[in-house]
């Protein structure tokens, strides 16, 4: 679950806005190997809005000539705490929001765009009308795929996250977990939480 709210100084078409959150969502729910079932029900659970504010102080190039963004990411806290998790978004929306520029590279360049990832303490999430854990929301994501008894095949090396679906490479990951003579690879430390609440494991 993610809250994605962008503010763009200068004026910003509606229908540009549009686009933009478009593709934004597009991008951060997208993945090669996520079962599809799982990403449509990211997509459900995120959202993307962005403003175009009244007024914006800020020092260096006049604004409108060098549009600046500001990027505020809400997730649970448990995403933003992992770095491989920052790693990851931060250079894909700042990438999605400078395909939009004439000049691409802006972005890489100049600080001009800033991306900050808000992390919400558990049971700082509501949904369906009452507070929801990381764990809650995690099964609510991946419920689909789990209960399709779907086992797609994963290459040499490598094995299915049991939660949502993802490939993992079992020899660099450090999310693992031994269950019943098995070890299971996760590609997030709440897929390997919600596997060992599931089935009991003190991780």
């Amino acid at each position: 679950m993610m809250t994605v709210e962008l503010f763009v100084s200068g004026t910003m078409a509606a229908a540009d806005r549009q686009a933009l959150a478009e593709r934004l969502l597009r991008k951060l729910t997208t993945a090669p190997d996520a079962p599809e079932s799982v990403l449509a029900k990211a997509r459900e659970l995120t959202h993307v809005l962005v403003h175009a504010p009244g007024t914006w102080v800020t020092g260096g190039p006049d604004p409108a000539a060098a549009p600046r963004y500001l990027v505020r990411l809400t997730v649970p806290g448990s995403w933003s705490n992992n770095s491989d998790f920052g790693g990851h978004v931060i250079p894909l929306i700042t990438e999605t929001i400078a395909e939009t520029e004439t000049d691409s590279g802006r972005l890489t360049r100049d600080p001009h765009c800033v991306v900050q990832i808000v992390g919400l303490r558990e049971h700082g999430i509501g949904l369906l009308g009452r507070t929801t854990t990381s764990s809650e929301l995690t099964k609510l994501m991946t419920e689909e795929f789990r209960s399709s008894g779907e086992i797609p095949q994963a290459p040499e090396g490598f094995v299915i996250d049991p939660i949502c679906g993802m490939t993992v490479e079992l020899a660099t990951t450090q999310l693992t977990l031994t269950h019943e003579g098995t070890t299971y690879g996760f590609c997030a430390p709440v897929c390997r939480k919600v596997f060992a609440e599931e089935h009991a494991i003190s991780a």
